[in-house]
């Protein structure tokens, strides 16, 4: 469990043996949010990106646990984040995928660790307001943008066949 008191949809089994250090933590933490940081106007078109309390935390020891089977650990990861958004019209979704995070580039990558982001839809934003109206087409590209506390990790290893691995990080308070 990432956050007591919320069940959380694992096929990892947690053990306390882990190396779930501080150090590991702000690692994989800080170059998740610096990927986020940096996308935000160039691949989401917002200014602002609003992440739930201790999400991009949990996100990141739960990328821990899932490679601590893995034969390099975290190093050997390759982290992708996908972000579904709400089209315009409200109807469909659109998904935008942020440029792919290795966390540490001279080693090999041996599995895939995809975050499935969500836009938070329970949020009133003038994003979602403004949808219909063209004039305001500026302002809406430009308004901030809510991530969901629910999100969706998966684990796909590349060395093996093997069916991917499913987690599930719910940051709600």
């Amino acid at each position: 469990m990432i956050n007591s008191g919320h069940p959380q949809l694992s096929t990892f089994n947690y053990d306390p043996e882990l190396d779930l250090s501080e150090e590991r933590l702000l690692l994989v933490s800080k170059i998740l949010l610096t990927t986020l940081r940096e996308s935000k106007i160039k691949h989401l078109s917002c200014d602002n990106l609003y992440l739930p309390c201790n999400h991009i935390r949990n996100i990141a020891r739960q990328c821990l646990v899932m490679s601590a089977e893995e034969p390099f650990g975290i190093m050997g990861a390759q982290i992708k984040i996908k972000l579904t958004l709400l089209s315009p019209n409200i109807t469909n979704t659109i998904t935008k995928y942020l440029p792919v995070i290795r966390i540490n580039p001279k080693q090999k990558t041996t599995f895939e660790i995809e975050v499935d982001l969500r836009e938070d839809t329970k949020v009133f934003t003038l994003r979602r307001m403004l949808s219909w109206m063209k004039v305001f087409q500026q302002i809406k590209e430009r308004s901030p943008l809510y991530v969901s506390p629910r999100c969706l990790l998966i684990k796909n290893v590349f060395y093996k066949t093997a069916e991917p691995k499913r987690a599930l990080v719910n940051s709600m308070a």
